[in-house]
């Protein structure tokens, strides 16, 4: 066997399989652990608010126990800045090197913030708790198990982490992989595809033994084939995806208004009063309202069921619904309380499809029988325009919701929808939600603007790695690669070359440990230079 591939083998295959696989495991444990939990949570929260509309007179006490755990769970947002605002921005800034990130916080006290939030009805969901979850136990699976040189595959696992916990929450397994790399890095790479694909095959395996014992569904619907839609009929989804295009700008303003008005008023308001505040108003809301309590799961399962489609609620009170939610998660996430935006999101997008399809019945365009295939239609164009991911929405479709048949359509509605959201010249939703997760964590500090030759050393992480591999540090921009006395011939980094970098950061000690951990220790004059005064 060559040297070469015998370093292959020793640095990047054996652990890129032993942390993927051990990554997989445990967050399968502890995601369906959590999971499970959540159910019985949700199940309790539906009682108590069903035990208080019925008797009116225990609605005092209702909102006096909303603003209990609202204490607790300020105090533990306080603690942990980890765990506030949504799961799935938050890993992606972890994975980006955006924001410090504590697994230990994240893996235990998480769940429990998320479990209070559900017991109030604060409409967010589980999946970005689990990929949150996912993503700490990616990071503290090396940081434990991981010798010095191997400190370079955090990142890595942090990103297979979160492919299990997205693959558990949502019961689909090859949208979880391309959601790592199209959402979570947003960078192709073969390297990024075998992590994210070991550690959710191992987690898939888990969690599906682990259902058979009892502990819930991995599933996150239950829906069988939908009607294929006629092609003479093509117009419906693509109008169905132009509205959520429409509704996609709206509701990306939308944010940044609540943002910038929540900044402002509740800028002297602290976090132990922000959150009692917000699950007193919850409550009380959610007793005149049942359908602006949770996730929205139970939501979209009524517009998903055939049986029920639209008889129980009428088209302008769907409005209605959809305008409370929206804002209800929009103050949720700004103020910080801990829950996903993924499935709130789906939500939103099934009522738009609902109320499409119900006028589009009305006036003879489509059957009855396609009013649940403009339902799902209506999730995922909303879902690819907002958050900017139209192939992990296209796959999620067919994958999680039976679109095998009606590939042509769900692609039209996604496209128009996608491509209205790209004209306007907007961020994407996630994005917005981390840059004003970033601004408010970084306000005040002064950035560091730095440009930097780094010398690779030897057995240091990158060597034989190609540079698109490589999770560098947050806005590391690679000038130049100069090969040095080394060269192998090899497409990857080799001993002794000097990549120049450009790279601005608010934590320069931080961001040198980083490239540290990839390149190896650097002379004294290069780590003044990263480390100024």
């Amino acid at each position: 066997m060559s040297k070469y591939r015998s370093h292959y083998i020793k640095s990047l295959l054996l652990p890129c399989l032993f942390f993927s696989a051990i990554t997989g495991v445990v967050s399968s444990v502890l995601v369906m652990i959590f999971k499970m939990a959540s159910h019985h949570v949700v199940n309790i929260s539906e009682s108590i608010y069903e035990s208080v509309r019925a008797t009116p007179i225990l609605l005092p006490l209702l909102i006096v126990g909303a603003v209990v755990l609202g204490l607790v769970a300020g105090w533990i947002i306080t603690f942990s800045h980890s765990c506030r605002g949504g799961g799935i921005p938050t890993s992606i800034a972890a994975i980006r090197g955006i924001v410090n990130f504590n697994w230990v916080k994240s893996t235990f006290l998480l769940p429990i913030s998320a479990l209070i939030t559900f017991l109030v009805g604060v409409p967010l969901g589980t999946e970005g708790p689990c990929v949150q979850m996912g993503t700490a136990i990616g990071d503290g699976v090396v940081q434990v198990l991981g010798k010095k040189k191997y400190k370079g595959w955090r990142r890595y696992m942090m990103i297979g982490g979160a492919a299990s916990g997205f693959s558990l929450a949502t019961g689909s397994p090859i949208t979880a992989i391309l959601f790592s790399m199209e959402e979570l890095h947003k960078t192709f790479s073969p390297l990024l595809f075998s992590v994210a694909s070991v550690s959710v095959i191992v987690s898939q395996l888990i969690g599906h033994l682990l259902s058979n014992l009892g502990f819930g569904s991995i599933h996150l619907f239950e829906i069988g084939v939908l009607e294929p839609l006629p092609l003479s009929r093509i117009y419906a989804p693509i109008l169905v995806g132009l509205l959520c295009g429409v509704s996609s700008i709206l509701f990306i303003k939308l944010y940044n208004y609540i943002d910038m008005i929540t900044q402002k008023v509740l800028k002297r308001l602290s976090m132990k009063w922000k959150l009692p505040i917000l699950f007193a108003l919850v409550a009380l809301v959610g007793f005149f309202f049942s359908k602006i309590l949770g996730s929205g799961h139970g939501l979209v399962d009524l517009l998903i069921s055939e049986n029920r489609f639209n008889t129980e609620m009428a088209w302008y009170l769907f409005i209605v619904l959809f305008l409370i939610r929206v804002i209800f998660m929009m103050l949720s996430n700004t103020i910080g309380v801990t829950g996903g935006i993924f499935l709130p999101t789906l939500a939103f997008g099934a009522i738009l499809g609902s109320l499409c399809a119900r006028a589009f019945v009305a006036l003879n365009l489509i059957g009855e029988e396609h009013s649940v295939l403009l339902v799902v239609v209506g999730m995922v164009a909303f879902l690819g325009a907002s958050m900017r991911i139209p192939l992990t929405a296209c796959v999620f479709a067919i994958e999680a919701f039976g679109g095998f048949y009606n590939i042509l359509p769900l692609l039209a509605a996604v496209a128009a929808a996608f491509m209205l959201v790209e004209v306007s010249g907007l961020s994407d939703f996630t994005s917005t939600v981390i840059k004003a997760k970033t601004k408010a964590i970084h306000a005040g500090k002064t950035p560091h603007v730095i440009e930097v030759p780094l010398t690779v050393h030897k057995g240091s992480f990158v060597i034989d790695k190609e540079i698109r591999d490589i999770l560098w540090p947050a806005s590391c921009t690679m000038l130049s690669l100069e090969r040095g006395p080394n060269k192998t011939g090899k497409v990857g980094i080799a001993e002794g070359d000097i990549l120049t970098v450009h790279y601005t950061t608010y934590d320069p000690a931080a961001t040198a440990n980083e490239f540290e951990v990839l390149v190896g220790d650097q002379s004294t004059e290069v780590d003044q230079i990263m480390r100024p005064e």
